[in-house]
């Protein structure tokens, strides 16, 4: 194989296993539309190991959330790859120690964090939160809120 090749099929292979999850947003989603489900528990929803958790608002800056996440301005595009520039798109960052091991980019539509609990980062053993009905889509489908449990 040639260096060219070599260096094309590495980047197509880091630009597949990007850091940006919507994984965890679907399951989320499936949780809250799940009739039976009165609370769900993020840490029972995803595939992978982490401490504690932040969510950031829509719109929220990707300078601002690495400010908070401890990231340092030279690694913060690579570990935040993305700024919500949606109402209906926000922002969880998984972490582990001191690193975000999973950043996933949440839709709204899958249950409603907003607003966000002032009491952050959640730690992921209290990361429990009620499901909420609030409203009605227009499709007739409703709006669930995420409420912390104990906010």
């Amino acid at each position: 194989m040639t260096t060219r090749f070599m260096a094309i099929a590495m980047a197509l292979f880091a630009s597949a296993c990007s850091s940006v999850d919507d994984r965890v947003s679907a399951a989320i989603g499936d949780a809250v539309r799940d009739k039976q489900m009165q609370e769900i528990r993020i840490a029972a929803l995803t595939d992978f190991e982490w401490e504690k958790v932040y969510l950031f608002d829509p719109y929220a800056p990707r300078a601002h959330i690495c400010e908070v996440l401890g990231v340092e301005a030279r690694q913060c595009e690579r570990v935040v790859p993305f700024e919500s520039m949606d109402d209906g798109i926000m922002s969880l960052a998984f972490v582990s120690g001191t690193e975000v091991v999973r950043y996933a980019r949440h839709r709204r539509l899958n249950g409603d964090f907003t607003p966000v609990a002032s009491r952050q980062p959640i730690l992921a053993t209290e990361a429990v939160f009620k499901v909420v009905p609030s409203g009605v889509l227009q499709d007739g489908r409703p709006w669930l809120r995420l409420v912390l449990n104990g906010a």
